[in-house]
C-alpha cells in the first residue's frame, strides 16, 4: 500500500492483544485487498505479555537476516521471482559494483535507451544503440546482439575453442553459460596459488587456463568431500528431523530419520503439522522424535541424539534460550526427558547432514495424516 502512512495503536484487551491501524488516506480498492490480508498475517501471532521483545528473523534458522534468506522467502511467496537462475552472481570473483550490474541487466532494470524512451525522457530519434547505431538500444541489444558486442563474445569464445548460438535473451545467455573447465578456480577465486594478477588476466585470457603443479604432475584443485552423517556412539541411536513448509500454500511438515551405530535405519515419520514459522516447526519435529523414542523398547534406555539444523531450535531444547511461551508445553516435555536419565542430547548439525530428514518432511507437505515406518 504506497504512500498509506499507517499509524498503530495496538493494545492488550485481556489476555488478547488488539491491532488497530489507521491509515492517512483513503484506502483503495487494492489496499483494502492487501489490508485483509495483512490482518490474516497478523492474526497468527501470539504475543506474551511477560516477556521481553527481541529481535529475530523468522525465515532463518539462525533467527538472523541474511540477503539469502530474504531471497528465498521471495521466491516461495513469488513463483516468477528469479531467484534461483541469478544465485551465481554473488560469488566474489568480481568487484561488488560489477556483480550489481550484471543482476541488474539479467532483471532488465539497466536504463537503456529503449526504457528511457518509454518513460519519456528521451524522444525516439535518440534510442538508437550507442555502439553500432543501428537499432533501438536494448539489454537484450546491447550485451548480445550488438554487432561489436557479437565481436567481443567471438573473441573470448574463440580462446576456450567454444561454438556458441546467441539466444534471444541476457537472462537465457547467463543460464546457459557453463564452462566445461569450470573447476575449484572459478569456485573460489584467485588462491594464493595462483600465479597471475587481474592486469595479467586483462592482457592475457588464457592465464585462466592455469592449474597448479604438484610433484611434478598437473592436478586440479578438488574441493574435500563434505561429511554427510556421522554415526551415534556405540549402542546409541540418532534421530535427525527437519521441517518443511509451503507459505503461500499455509502449509507445514516434519520429518525424521532414526538410524543406530551401524548406520541402519530403524524409523521413519513423515507428519503434516499446522501452518507455523520455521523454527516452531522444527522443534515440533524435535519433540515427536523424542515421543517416538518413549515408546521404544530398544531405545528408552539408551543414549538418544536428536539433530536438528536449526539453531533456534537446539538453544531452545537446551534451555539456553527461553523459547516462545506457546511452545512451553512441548519444549518442557523436551527438557524433561533430557532430565530424566533418558540420556536424550539435542544438538545442532548443518542440513548436509540432514538431507534424508528434509526429504521426509517435504514428503509430509503432501500427505493427510502422518506417516511411521519401523524397520
Amino acid at each position: 500500500m504506497k504512500n498509506a502512512t499507517v499509524a498503530s495503536n495496538c493494545f492488550w484487551d485481556g489476555l488478547q492483544w488488539k491491532w488497530t491501524l489507521s491509515w492517512a488516506r483513503p484506502l483503495r480498492v487494492r489496499d483494502n485487498q492487501d489490508l485483509h490480508n495483512l490482518l490474516q498475517l497478523l492474526s497468527g501471532v501470539s504475543l506474551s505479555p511477560g516477556d521481553l521483545d527481541t529481535f529475530i528473523w523468522a525465515p532463518s534458522k539462525k533467527g538472523c537476516f541474511s540477503v539469502k534468506s530474504f531471497s528465498f522467502e521471495l521466491a516461495k511467496s513469488e513463483p516468477n521471482f528469479p531467484h534461483k537462475n541469478f544465485t551465481g552472481i554473488w560469488k566474489g570473483l568480481v568487484p561488488y559494483r560489477v556483480e550489481i550490474f550484471v543482476w541488474l541487466t539479467l532483471q532488465g532494470k539497466l536504463n537503456t535507451k529503449d526504457k528511457l524512451c518509454h518513460l519519456g525522457i528521451i524522444g525516439p530519434t535518440t534510442s538508437a544503440c550507442s555502439l553500432c547505431n543501428s537499432t533501438l538500444e536494448s539489454c537484450q541489444h546491447l550485451f548480445l546482439h550488438c554487432s561489436i558486442a557479437r565481436d567481443i563474445w567471438c573473441w573470448w569464445l574463440n580462446i576456450w575453442h567454444l561454438h556458441w548460438c546467441m539466444p534471444p535473451s541476457v537472462q537465457e545467455a547467463y543460464n546457459q553459460w557453463a564452462h566445461p573447465k569450470c573447476g575449484a578456480f572459478f569456485k573460489k577465486g584467485w588462491g594464493d596459488e595462483f600465479p597471475y594478477s587481474l592486469t595479467d588476466i586483462i592482457r592475457e585470457p588464457k592465464c585462466l587456463n592455469w592449474e597448479p603443479q604438484r610433484s611434478g604432475l598437473h592436478t586440479q584443485l578438488i574441493a574435500a568431500p563434505k561429511q554427510l552423517w556421522l554415526p551415534p556412539p556405540p549402542y546409541s541411536f540418532k534421530w535427525n528431523v527437519d521441517a518443511s513448509l509451503k507459505p503461500n500454500e499455509s502449509k507445514s511438515a516434519i520429518g525424521g530419520v532414526l538410524r543406530n551405530h551401524h548406520g541402519e535405519f530403524k524409523c521413519l515419520f513423515s507428519s503434516p503439522i499446522p501452518f507455523m514459522e520455521t523454527n516452531h516447526a522444527e522443534t515440533f519435529a524435535i519433540y515427536r522424535a523424542v515421543k517416538i523414542s518413549l515408546g521404544l523398547e530398544m531405545v528408552k534406555h539408551r543414549k538418544l541424539i536428536v539433530e536438528s539444523d536449526s539453531a533456534n531450535a537446539v538453544l531452545w531444547c537446551n534451555g539456553r534460550s527461553k523459547g516462545p511461551w506457546n511452545l512451553n508445553f512441548i519444549i518442557n516435555f523436551i527438557r524433561c526427558s533430557m532430565k530424566n536419565g533418558n540420556g536424550v542430547e539435542i544438538v545442532y548439525k548443518s542440513r548436509e547432514s540432514n538431507m534424508v530428514a528434509d526429504s521426509m518432511a517435504k514428503r509430509g507437505l503432501t500427505r493427510s495424516d502422518e506417516f511411521i515406518a519401523w524397520m
